[in-house]
């Protein structure tokens, strides 16, 4: 354990960061260069911490050989601290992971390193402080001290998953066998006992109360503090209401602030002596008489405030006492933002916690079905004033007004502040599940759809298939190529034939190495219609609508991938949408959820925006197809079409996954990982592939939350 030595406040070895804070390299190592960065931004935006973060580059003394590692940095804990690390290692391969946490601002991680490491990149970001670390230090431990490491989580892994812990213990000894690659030992923070929430604000929450001073730091970085005005209505002088209301405001660490309340007339004095009462100063106080409705109402509280932000607020809402603060630093940060939203929970009148909502960044198709924006919306106020404010027709006005403002404003004014800003009285109404897919029209002629289907032999499921889609497609105007990959066998043959009479199916031979990329590139560039469908040849159709669903998300001009709802035979999802970063690169969200499952957030209810979907079942315009160049052919089997999205997404476009178009996959659910070496170096190369070119990008799937999970398919909390 001696190759690298240990860092802890005595090193001699400390270099000036930032403001002339210091950051000790850890023994063996050497700060080759330092930067102060921004997290977020990008389009959708999103900001766990409007603060200033730091890079840190760092360089071994010496070759370090491949083997198995100890990295443990610790800062203090006033705020929060998140750090990514990205590997550079000499045969180019470059590897991002996020530090997983032992404790608050505590990192602990054990690696195999494959190969010599070149470079190691920290990106540290959060409210807290990020330089002066008490302990950092990167050791060598052997597979010895790593085995007893392994059996000490075991332990851990055993109390959150029970008899899951064979499945997690397979899926390690898979990333121990699986070349070039980084395996990532660790722990759950969970203690005995604790429920999972719990947890999670232990180590991931902030804690304001107890780090105001770290906070009030942070307040002082404001150059022009803006006033923001929080627009409230109270129906009546309830005394919870009033505590809520009062501490709302009374106990924000931003001072810039006004209180614009809606409220009675024969109520005003009684509420306004209350709030007084309860530290809510009278200059800061306007009240308005409220209007017959809500829209009435929001629109005479706009009327009289005075903020360059409006902040609606829901009755018996609490904002917590660094939510404006947060807010006023995000505004700063990014002078174009419009609008921030940000994560809520629920609070009862005992204080207890639940109801966490960690919600996707901008997502225009999902807000489209509901108000998944929720409770905390800073808006300019001149934007929302120049919309009208709130329309009293509107069955929500504040949905309605989400809707128009969002229509009006550039993608990039929209910003995700991923953190808990507010506790809600009650938990937000999610959408009702629809019974069958919406009726939807396209203008004009439909446009003619080119289904490609690669296959080689395997009779029977291609003819289920094939026949399914001929059987159970009310979509009319369609093609099927059928890309023979070198089938051989007289069952293959005859259904070929079968099929020759049949003016809508075309077989294209390409008897070559399998190469999932090549195949549907080279049957795009034979494709007839304006819409391309990549299909595999063990889905079957089942509801007659798929297709039409999917071609009219498809031939929106602000959408690029469209993928479908595919089951398992036994009624379980198999895709409902790709994560970027479950399992390294990518993985099936709600996955095993049974097929009616509402999802998280309702998710699973509703058409929504996505960064990835599955090729199992994807349509693309073709002119979107070829203006990013098809699928990558050097990806020959993994993540091509994952890499195909992202790109798409990178082009400007829109990914859209719909409940709507709901087909049967096939795909084996209890199918394990192949671990034949040919197979395993390939899948090393894809997967490096994916990392070098996507980089950091794949720990930041904008319609996933950070505060979930990356360990599991299932959308539980983050809980290391």
């Amino acid at each position: 354990m001696a190759e690298f030595g240990v860092f802890c406040a005595e090193s001699d070895r400390e270099y000036l960061v930032l403001d002339g804070s210091r950051f000790p390299a850890p023994a063996g190592f050497r700060l080759v260069s330092t930067d102060e960065i921004r997290e977020g931004g990008g389009t959708p935006a999103r900001v766990i911490h409007p603060d200033p973060g730091l890079k840190l580059a760092l360089a071994p003394d010496r070759a370090m050989p491949g083997g198995w590692y100890q990295f443990e940095l610790q800062l203090l804990p006033e705020g929060l601290v998140d750090v990514v690390a990205q590997f550079s290692f000499a045969d180019d391969r470059v590897l991002w992971l996020r530090l997983p946490l032992f404790g608050r601002n505590h990192f602990l991680a054990h690696f195999r390193l494959e190969g010599a490491l070149q470079c190691l990149t920290l990106v540290i970001t959060g409210s807290g402080r990020l330089t002066d670390p008490t302990v950092c230090r990167f050791v060598r431990i052997g597979l010895r001290g790593q085995l007893t490491a392994a059996l000490r989580r075991g332990v851990d892994i055993f109390r959150r998953d029970g008899l899951g812990v064979f499945a997690s213990g397979l899926n390690y000894l898979w990333r121990l066998t699986r070349p070039g690659s980084i395996a990532i030992s660790r722990g759950s923070a969970a203690k005995g006992g604790e429920a999972p929430y719990d947890t999670w604000i232990r180590i991931f929450d902030e804690a304001p109360e107890r780090d105001r001073a770290r906070h009030e730091e942070r307040l002082a970085t404001l150059t022009q503090p803006p006033l923001m005005s929080v627009l409230a209505e109270l129906s009546a002088a309830a005394p919870l209401a009033l505590d809520r209301l009062a501490r709302s405001v009374a106990e924000q660490i931003y001072p810039a602030w006004e209180l614009v309340l809606a409220a009675p007339v024969a109520l005003q004095g009684e509420i306004g002596a209350a709030l007084a009462a309860r530290g809510v100063e009278a200059d800061r106080l306007r009240m308005v008489n409220a209007g017959a409705n809500r829209a009435e109402t929001l629109n005479m509280l706009l009327a009289v405030s005075q903020g360059e932000f409006v902040l609606p607020l829901a009755e018996r809402a609490l904002l917590r006492p660094h939510a404006l603060l947060d807010l006023a630093l995000a505004a700063e940060g990014y002078p174009s933002v419009e609008l921030i939203y940000t994560d809520e929970d629920r609070i009862d009148q005992a204080g207890h916690r639940s109801d966490w909502r960690f919600k996707p960044a901008w997502s225009p198709d999902l807000l489209q079905a509901w108000d998944y924006v929720g409770q905390v919306t800073l808006m300019r106020r001149e934007t929302v004033r120049s919309l009208g404010g709130g329309r009293p027709e509107a069955p929500s006005p504040e949905h309605d007004l989400l809707l128009r403002l969002t229509k009006k404003i550039e993608p990039r004014g929209i910003m995700h502040l991923a953190k808990i800003l507010v506790h809600a009285a009650v938990a937000p109404d999610m959408p009702a599940r629809t019974p069958a897919a919406p009726v939807r029209n396209l203008p004009g002629p439909r446009p003619r759809v080119s289904l490609i289907i690669p296959t080689r032999d395997n009779a029977e499921v291609l003819a289920t298939c094939i026949r399914s889609i001929r059987a159970r497609t009310r979509y009319d105007n369609y093609e099927i190529i059928i890309v023979d990959n070198g089938s051989v066998e007289q069952k293959t043959r005859r259904l070929f034939a079968e099929w020759s009479s049949d003016a809508s199916i075309r077989i294209l031979p390409m008897a070559e190495p399998f190469n999932f990329s090549r195949l549907n590139n080279a049957a795009a560039r034979e494709a007839t219609g304006d819409i391309l469908g990549l299909v595999n040849n063990d889905v079957e159709a089942t509801h007659e609508d798929w297709l039409a669903e999917m071609a009219v998300l498809a031939m929106r001009p602000d959408v690029g991938c469209v993928g479908a709802k595919l089951l398992y035979p036994d009624g379980r999802i198999q895709h409902a949408g790709i994560v970027i970063g479950l399992g390294g690169v990518a993985g099936h969200g709600h996955r095993f959820a049974r097929g009616n499952d509402p999802g998280y957030l309702g998710r699973l209810r509703t058409v929504q925006n996505v960064s990835a979907v599955t090729a199992a079942c994807l349509l693309v315009r073709k002119q979107v197809f070829d203006q990013v160049n098809g699928l990558d052919e050097s990806l020959t089997v993994a993540f091509n079409d994952v890499d195909f999205c992202l790109r798409v997404r990178a082009a400007g476009y829109l990914n859209v996954w719909t409940p709507f178009a709901e087909l049967t996959h096939h795909e084996s659910a209890s199918r394990g990982r192949d671990l034949t070496p040919s197979k395993a170096r390939r899948f090393a190369s894809e997967y490096a592939t994916m990392q070098r070119r996507w980089g950091a990008a794949l720990l930041r799937d904008p319609y996933y939350s950070p505060h979930l999970t990356y360990d599991r398919e299932d959308f539980s909390l983050r809980l290391r």
